[in-house]
């Protein structure tokens, strides 16, 4: 698939309805293809290639609200996101907490959290030497756990996300689909959350 027909193939802004202590509430995700590194902000990344040929056509994302009908201390959220790596057509399988290793040995898997939590991602160039990539984000928005819910890890949304590359650059973009409370306990178990945060 050439880079122009990657372009064509996705652009999409989706809502996804959830409960946040006992309140209903709505979480915006855009996802669309990335065309301009500085407006993404790979230049204030140091040591970032912002090469423009590099970097055009993988994926963004962009999860936040536009309204909260909670407010003060309810309205504190967080996203925990896993990564699977598939390289060379199945080849190797890894998933990983997507933050990095010294908060992950300090007990913090969040990748965002706030009042509310606002998160962006926008991967590229991940090939790592493998010769094909299938690069897949598990992005979860839970409630954190505080003495609202009794200590409590809790799933309240999710969805998935991600791209295919080769040495020739981006080969196709993920659909943006909605996970499961199921898809969470999966993805938690296997990296072990769970353990440390229990439901």
């Amino acid at each position: 698939m050439t880079h122009e027909e990657v372009f064509r193939t996705l652009k999409s802004r989706v809502t996804i309805p959830f409960t946040l202590h006992g309140i209903e509430e709505n979480l915006t995700v855009e996802y669309t293809q990335g065309t301009d590194p500085r407006e993404i902000g790979y230049d204030a990344l140091q040591g970032f290639p912002i090469d423009k040929i590099c970097c055009t056509g993988y994926p963004v994302m962009h999860g936040y609200f536009e309204h909260m009908n909670a407010t003060g201390y309810r309205r504190s959220c967080g996203f925990i996101q896993f990564v699977e790596r598939i390289e060379n057509y199945g080849e190797n399988r890894e998933l990983s907490v997507d933050v990095s290793d010294e908060n992950l040995e300090k007990g913090n898997p969040y990748f965002a959290y706030g009042y509310p939590a606002e998160i962006f991602d926008a991967p590229c160039c991940n090939l790592a030497g493998c010769r094909h990539l299938k690069w897949t984000a598990y992005t979860y928005l839970v409630d954190l756990p505080s003495r609202m819910n009794s200590n409590k890890l809790k799933f309240l949304g999710g969805y998935s996300w991600g791209y295919e590359e080769d040495e020739n650059g981006p080969q196709r973009l993920l659909p943006l689909e909605i996970l499961t409370e199921n898809d969470w306990e999966k993805h938690a178990t296997e990296k072990g959350i769970l353990k440390v945060f229990p439901i």
